[in-house]
């Protein structure tokens, strides 16, 4: 039977809040507190929801080879560190050819694949390509009722982003989208990627047009509007394609993406171009996620890295750089999951706990408790994370004897655990027990799912809680 340790003493306030704490080093608290830093565990991969790495698996358009060429398609990558979902990158005329018709079958069937597996998806839909192959990512129909695009050398049709004709078909295409995947809770973010060439926000390899910002909010809009439940998030290129417009322009756009609580998509960390010119972590705009991470997660998209040079990769200590820079919470690359993770197996170990939140309890103070009254407990819990959380997990506590079990929901917020600091989490409760001896624990809930903490597998029990000592009640 485990061993719970007694619980130690600091006068208890009467109020309940959340107070940072600047450094590591736990104080001197009393009697009635007790140390849980010996319990931390910063080893083992934690599998938690809604953070860590993710594999492009459709990426723009049915037809374009895809990165699965080499895949076994009995692997399902279950070992792979932090793997948390599967990017699907498609196109509009994928899905709709026919106006009104809609084929979401292939989509179905992989989200219905994988998801057996636990693992969620991410969606861009696209518009333009910047391949002759694929001329009709936006769907024939829409030029052929008045649209406007523009046919390049090769054949590549660019839409005009703008045009009502294109928007008001765009707009149809996009309800039909959100009736689908908003309230499907397998979706973890959703890219505004109508706008753009591969939907980066960006119109190279295509036109080079810079549109006015009034045309970006009207794809921001048309994301925002059909996927209400989901975080939605911006590419970087959105702004960084057009600073020549003038950066007063450039900073109305901004500040109207936040306000409507988008985050942010980098698809460049390590490209090449970048790396010559911006600074270690090849970032162009570093302080742009400051402004969108307090707001959503920040997704990171990796070069194609079979590609890239060992002088611009450099053991992907630039990648990790960006990742801590700019709060990450996903990150991916473009290529097979087996290569990269036989090529990177320490950088994909190291960044699986940290991308997103990584929490750890360093203490509680727990005094003698009365039951039928309200006391109140301590916790001390670290973010050692890039990223906070952006979802609200349940805190619980559990005390548990010989002559009963008592259960409750804190009142806590977990996305108030910022990155890099220790939280004082003071929460009341009210026990209902006989008087006894009884094992404390703790634990954090999605719903029924447990989110794991950095703490010994000795700690755990079963069902997802963390025995971190005993109280007496009288």
């Amino acid at each position: 039977m485990y061993n719970y340790p007694n619980l130690s003493k600091l006068p208890i306030p009467e109020t309940s809040h959340a107070v940072e704490i600047d450094n590591w080093d736990t104080p001197s608290y009393g009697r009635y507190y007790r140390d849980l830093r010996p319990l931390a565990d910063d080893r083992r991969i934690l599998r938690n929801p809604h953070k860590g790495w993710y594999w492009h698996y459709i990426d723009n358009g049915y037809p374009r080879p895809t990165y699965r060429a080499e895949h076994d398609p009995s692997d399902h990558l279950e070992d792979f560190p932090g793997l948390n979902h599967l990017y699907l990158r498609f196109d509009w005329g994928d899905i709709e050819k026919e106006e009104g018709v809609y084929d979401w079958s292939y989509i179905d069937g992989i989200m219905e694949e994988w998801s057996r597996y636990d693992y969620r998806f991410g969606l861009r839909l696209v518009t333009y390509e910047g391949d002759a192959s694929i001329p009709f990512a936006t769907p024939e129909f829409v030029y052929k009722a008045g649209a406007r695009c523009y046919e390049l050398p090769d054949g590549r049709l660019e839409p005009d982003y703008g045009d009502p004709v294109f928007l008001e078909k765009l707009s149809r295409f996009m309800e039909e989208a959100g009736r689908k995947f908003n309230g499907d809770p397998r979706i973890e973010v959703v890219d505004v990627g109508t706008f753009g060439t591969w939907g980066e926000g960006h119109t190279g390899n295509g036109t080079d047009i810079i549109y006015p910002s009034e045309v970006i909010k009207k794809h921001i809009d048309l994301h925002v509007k059909n996927f209400p439940d989901k975080f939605v998030l911006l590419n970087d290129d959105h702004i960084n394609h057009r600073w020549s417009r003038g950066r007063e322009e450039n900073l109305e756009l901004i500040d109207y993406a936040v306000s409507l609580g988008l985050g942010l998509d980098e698809d460049s960390v390590c490209v090449s171009s970048y790396a010559e010119r911006c600074g270690y972590n090849t970032l162009r705009t570093p302080w742009l996620f400051d402004r969108f991470s307090p707001n959503a997660p920040i997704v990171l998209e990796f070069e194609h890295y079979m590609s890239v040079a060992p002088e611009v990769f450099k053991n992907g200590y630039p990648f990790l750089d960006a990742m801590q820079r700019t709060h990450a919470t996903f990150a991916g690359f473009h290529g097979y999951p087996r290569p990269w993770l036989k090529r990177e197996p320490y950088l994909t170990e190291y960044a699986a706990n940290r991308l997103g939140y990584w929490y750890f309890i360093d203490g509680i103070e727990l005094p003698p408790l009365m039951s039928g009254v309200t006391n109140r407990v301590r916790l001390h819990i670290s973010n050692r994370g890039f990223a906070g959380s952006y979802r609200k997990y349940d805190l619980r506590l559990r005390l548990r004897g010989e002559s009963g079990e008592y259960t409750e929901t804190l009142d806590t917020d977990c996305r108030r655990w910022r990155s890099g600091t220790v939280t004082v989490e003071d929460a009341p409760f009210r026990p209902s027990l006989p008087a006894g001896r009884y094992g404390a624990e703790i634990g954090l809930f999605e719903g029924t799912r447990p989110i794991e903490l950095a703490m010994k597998l000795s700690a755990k029990t079963d069902d997802g809680f963390y025995r971190v000592g005993c109280v007496d009640v009288r």
